[in-house]
């Protein structure tokens, strides 16, 4: 088999951001051969640099392998090239040739103009609308959405694919590199967060899972949204169900918050919380009969933000908010998770790898767990900007409280 070439081309802060480093072993691990065609360094902190590279290999395979994995890299393949078009043959159902998104910012080459991509979310698909005339529009799409007919770009010519970077001159550049942060660094790290939460009009949504209960940061939880800190809940059943459990009763999943000891038939008041918000009629209901009076929930409905409650088929009950169809309950949380500058993932890894991949690469995302594996596996996921803090939830949330409010 005769060896297989193509030029791809590249622009950004490429050296300080290590995306040069990262083409590179792209390249070498699925086995092909680099040669810089022509390489600008910027000149200052704000001029990009740009790289034009020979890539080869013996393999048409590996090749198209190493071009799949340098577009999600931002390296543009066929500069001047218009996209492909293909049309759903059904609702549903994309051409066998789709191109699969990124959550990076995306355009896509129609009529020799660039488009820009709205909806940006990993693992979707690019519809043009209208790719015949001037009112031509682009938008990411999940599968299930797609309609018989629809124009949908193929393969990798004609989309451009520019990776989130921090800028070199902003004093958090080191820290938002996605290093993981060890327990030293717990108060270090939350003085930071504090002050990219303060930041003016920052929107901050909030992913828990229910060991923020079971650790007691609940309570802070409610503090944070209360005094406006939060503008968005995201969770499971299980974290509405623990945080009413401990208001109405003082336990998480039977053992007494106070004394961390096992009460007798605890066990069961997990179920008498989802009992009483059932009879009730919702949890907004058993507020306003006065039954329930404190909890990261009640802060939530008292304060009027969103919240979305996914269900799984571990819950119990579930509480009627609970969203038991699963394509409803994302496309109930991607709804909340517009326009959000940071995201808070506290403690619930699969949660937040699924939301995670419904955000745009340019929304900071704050991971909290005391598994410094569940960072990890969001990065590998995509999300490059991610800060990682390796600790207790709830002693994150208290510190973070007392940050922002004393």
């Amino acid at each position: 088999m005769g060896v297989v070439e193509k030029i791809v081309r590249t622009e950004g802060h490429l050296i300080d951001s290590g995306l040069m480093r990262q083409i590179f072993d792209t390249i070498i691990s699925d086995r092909g051969q680099f040669e810089i065609i022509d390489f600008q360094i910027g000149r200052n902190n704000d001029e990009f640099s740009r790289a034009q590279i020979r890539v080869t290999t013996d393999d048409a395979v590996a090749m198209n392998t190493i071009l799949l994995k340098l577009s999600s890299l931002g390296c543009l393949i066929d500069q001047e090239e218009e996209a492909v078009l293909g049309e759903a043959p059904a609702d549903g159902v994309a051409p066998p040739d789709f191109y699969s998104t990124t959550n990076h910012q995306t355009q896509v080459r129609v009529n020799s103009q660039w488009v820009p991509v709205n909806g940006l979310r990993m693992d979707g698909v690019i519809v043009v609308n209208n790719p015949d005339n001037g009112a031509c529009s682009a938008v990411v799409r999940k599968f299930r959405d797609i309609k018989k007919g629809e124009r949908i770009a193929l393969g990798l010519s004609g989309i451009k694919v520019k990776p989130e970077y921090v800028e070199r001159d902003r004093a958090d550049f080191g820290f938002m590199s996605g290093d993981v942060s060890t327990e030293r660094k717990v108060r270090l790290a939350v003085d930071r967060v504090a002050d990219l939460i303060r930041g003016q009009d920052k929107k901050v949504i909030t992913v828990a899972g229910p060991v923020v209960v079971h650790t007691g940061g609940a309570v802070d939880l409610a503090r944070l949204i209360e005094k406006g800190y939060i503008h968005g809940l995201l969770a499971g059943n299980a974290l509405a169900v623990h945080d009413i459990e401990s208001n109405l009763y003082g336990t998480s999943l039977g053992i007494d918050l106070k004394t961390g000891r096992p009460v007798e038939r605890g066990h069961r008041n997990h179920l008498r919380a989802i009992n009483e918000v059932r009879r009730a009629g919702s949890i907004a209901a058993l507020i306003e009969e006065g039954t329930l009076k404190a909890g990261a929930m009640y802060a939530t409905i008292k304060s009027g933000i969103p919240f979305s409650l996914a269900g799984s088929l571990r819950d119990d009950g579930p509480l009627p908010e609970t969203i038991t169809d699963m394509n409803a309950a994302q496309d109930d949380h991607f709804k909340i998770l517009q326009g959000a500058d940071i995201v808070m993932m506290l403690s619930t890894m699969l949660h937040s790898i699924a939301v995670g991949n419904m955000l745009p690469g340019s929304v900071l995302t704050i991971c909290v767990d005391i598994n410094p594996s569940v960072v990890t596996k969001l990065k590998d996921r995509g999300s490059l900007q991610t800060i990682g803090i390796v600790t207790d939830v709830g002693l994150f949330l208290q510190l973070l409280a007392t940050k922002l409010m004393g």
